[in-house]
């Protein structure tokens, strides 16, 4: 059964889908043989540990997709691909839809919002982050966006999922975009920063399959609860947070001059070796007579 086949079958049954993030083939690696049933790749996620940029549109479409690509390459679970706003016009999301689609990529994760005019960050310094205005498209542009990555599927078990982070100017906006989003053709809705257990409000205007994302990992009471109020599938986005500390934790013990975390019984080769099946290339090798 293939990936986006697979992801149809979930999206049916009455649990919802915890998705993981990755950074890389590696992760996504070991993601899969902890027992979960997809894998995201999120943009920034991938700006910032593959470029060391912030999430501010500074990659491509076809680095998204070659993203998407050395992932399923090594991993049969499913993938959905943060698409950003899928190349800002329905031209290009049409013909990136069907190279990610020929990548193997299982569901694309389409945005409203104008790249470059999100996710600046600055410290707090005893006062707040610069925020500034963002910027989303009309109504009409991103519905002809959906509409085309809809239409430009080859396989129609590819899922098309819509985000709009429009709930910072009210339910009413937000409310609107969901339902153009939704009536042009999109699978799946992701309303971006509204609050989650409040679903059933929005779900109760505009029906349909809710994707929604959460930076702290939810007990399994609060999934339950997620569940309840109609969340079809939750996107972890910070299970990438503990190899930054784990990392940064290493090199504060490296400047110190002393062991790191777990050296003494072999550090991380062994987990590595085991997640990227090492013994069954040795045993290729011995098949196809190295000596």
């Amino acid at each position: 059964m293939k990936p986006a086949q697979r992801l149809r079958e979930l999206l049916a049954d009455s649990k919802m889908i915890i998705a993981p993030g990755a950074y890389d083939a590696l992760s996504a690696k070991m993601i899969e043989q902890a027992g979960f049933d997809v894998v995201l790749i999120a943009g920034g996620t991938y700006s910032n540990f593959h470029y060391g940029v912030p999430d501010n549109g500074f990659i491509s479409q076809g680095e998204l997709i070659e993203a998407g690509r050395r992932i399923t390459a090594i991993t049969d679970l499913p993938l959905i691909l943060d698409f950003d706003d899928a190349g800002g016009s329905p031209l290009q999301a049409f013909r990136g839809v069907q190279l990610a689609e020929q990548a193997g990529v299982a569901a694309l994760l389409v945005e409203d919002m104008v790249p470059a005019t999100k996710h600046f960050w600055t410290p707090k310094d005893g006062g707040e982050r610069w925020k500034p205005q963002l910027k989303l498209r009309s109504v009409d542009e991103m519905s002809n966006i959906i509409r085309a990555c809809v239409e430009a599927r080859t396989s129609p078990d590819t899922v098309i999922v819509a985000r709009s982070d429009a709930s910072r100017f009210g339910f009413d906006n937000l409310a609107e975009r969901m339902a153009a989003y939704s009536a042009a053709g999109a699978d799946m809705l992701y309303p971006c920063g509204y609050p989650l257990l409040d679903l059933p409000k929005l779900s109760a205007v505009v029906p349909g399959k809710y994707v929604m994302v959460t930076v702290k990992n939810p007990t399994l009471e609060e999934r339950q609860e997620l569940e309840d109020a109609g969340v079809k599938m939750l996107l972890v986005i910070n299970t990438v947070n503990g190899a930054v500390a784990g990392f940064r934790e290493n090199l504060s013990l490296l400047a110190r001059g002393e062991l790191l975390e777990g050296e003494a019984e072999g550090g991380a080769y062994l987990p590595i070796m085991e997640a990227i099946d090492a013994a069954e290339w040795a045993r290729r090798a011995r098949h196809f007579g190295y000596s």
